[in-house]
């Protein structure tokens, strides 16, 4: 009888040990998914923009538990409902499930998933316990990387080229993805100082101060252009505007401003583009929104295009919040302020949220015509954004010290002016962070 007693003690407490065991197994199986599926959605955070649980995050997440084996989930947004006794995906951006308890609750640059189901007992049954229900949560955003200058050019010699007698400061990495054996160049008296210099093809005549060395044949990145996945603006090829004076809202033939005054400009398509010669007390106010500059006629019936900006003394231009896109395929950018111009004021940031958050200049692919940012600022200054120009050359001297971020990515790029060039990475101001678009997201909690 004690035997039979013990056994059945013994058989009971094997049971329980199964159960158990099969349970934390499922757990763990769950929790393995969940994470996968977080780090899915993380990856369309920059994708989504502001939007929250975009279709594209969904999609990411779902596809992330179908392939760990989690297939037929009921799919449950912004905490809108509680889950069921079926397996159910729950995917929250901004995250909500955990309240005031998250520190990441409310904020765009999350995403949050929570998966639950039941899972059956193998002895648990005999005792009441046919199911038991899982869950698992885990939270995740984007990592775009710790890069803010790119190189694009695949195979051009001098992808990146540093004269003589110039500094370029960075706090984050700069990439040169050009084959050549002299993919980077810079020679004595030149400096540059980054935390990170890759190079996929040669240094040459690598001949300036660094202040870490650069590593070369490293792999091109993926993706190679950290800002393809932008799509050109909506009214890319809108009609173009009819306003002829302040304050604009468009134009059908180039603006060229070069007596003192006060000019405001809107949103709008501006054929011919924008050329501001800033005269003595001239103030200049550009407000938020995407400008779209596309060629057209200018004086004397000579074609124009672009945006151009040159500073002068006692000027002030001025714009919050604005993005400037380039159609071309006639004129670039040139924006100049040189160095006489210390009681003039150039103000120019990017919006810090929607589809265009970060970036300030933007050229379409398939405009090769070359941008100048030459720029020595003091403090109160700043142009504070992404220049991006995927198919062109850019020559670039900024100190703009007032910005809190910059980013730089062209085809090519040369840093030829006296000037000592600063690139911010304090992304605190947009709510999805940089907009690189990286290839990793990573688990916070």
């Amino acid at each position: 009888m004690v035997v039979v007693l013990a056994m059945t003690v013994i058989i009971c407490f094997l049971g329980l040990a199964i159960d158990v065991g099969h349970l934390r197994y499922e757990r763990h199986r769950l929790q393995s998914a969940t994470d996968a599926a977080a780090l899915a959605a993380g990856l369309e955070l920059r994708i989504c923009g502001s939007v929250p649980n975009c279709p594209a995050m969904q999609a990411a997440a779902t596809s992330a538990m179908t392939e760990n084996g989690y297939t037929g989930s009921t799919l449950i947004t912004n905490c809108s409902s509680t889950a069921g006794t079926a397996l159910t995906l729950m995917v929250n951006s901004p995250s909500c499930a955990l309240g005031a308890k998250d520190p990441n609750t409310g904020s765009n640059r999350y995403v949050e998933v929570v998966a639950s189901e039941t899972a059956r007992t193998y002895f648990g049954q005999f005792v009441g316990f046919d199911y038991v229900k899982l869950s698992a949560r885990a939270e995740a955003t984007r990592n775009p990387g710790p890069n803010c200058i790119y190189a694009l050019d695949p195979s051009g010699a001098q992808a990146i080229a540093v004269l003589v007698g110039i500094a370029v400061t960075s706090n984050c990495g700069i990439v040169d993805e050009s084959s050549s054996s002299l993919a980077m160049t810079c020679i004595v008296g030149a400096f540059i100082s980054a935390p990170k210099i890759s190079v996929t093809g040669g240094t040459g005549n690598l001949l300036c101060g660094l202040s870490t060395k650069a590593t070369k044949g490293v792999p091109v990145p993926t993706p190679a252009d950290p800002l393809a996945y932008l799509p050109a603006p909506a009214n890319a090829n809108g009609a173009c505007g009819t306003s002829t004076g302040s304050p604009y809202r468009g134009s059908s033939t180039a603006v060229n401003l070069l007596l003192a005054g006060t000019y405001v400009f809107n949103p709008g398509v501006y054929c011919g583009g924008i050329s501001i010669t800033a005269g003595v007390l001239m103030n200049v106010t550009f407000n938020p929104g995407v400008y779209i500059l596309k060629q057209g006629p200018g004086l004397l019936g000579v074609t124009q295009g672009g945006l151009t900006i040159t500073l002068s003394l006692l000027s002030n231009i001025t714009g919050t919040g604005v993005t400037f896109y380039n159609t071309g395929p006639f004129g670039g950018y040139s924006i100049t302020a040189p160095a006489a111009v210390g009681l003039s004021n150039v103000n120019l940031s990017a919006p810090t949220s929607g589809t265009y958050g970060g970036m300030l200049f933007m050229q379409d692919k398939g405009n090769t015509s070359s941008g100048t940012f030459v720029a020595n600022l003091l403090q109160g200054s700043k142009l504070e954004g992404a220049f991006y120009l995927p198919n062109a050359s850019v020559a670039y001297g900024v100190g703009a010290i007032s910005s809190n971020y910059n980013i730089l990515v062209a085809k090519d790029i040369a840093f030829n002016v006296a000037v000592a060039s600063t690139f911010g990475n304090n992304y605190a101001a947009l709510g999805i962070g940089s907009p690189l678009n990286g290839d990793a997201a990573v688990l916070v909690e």
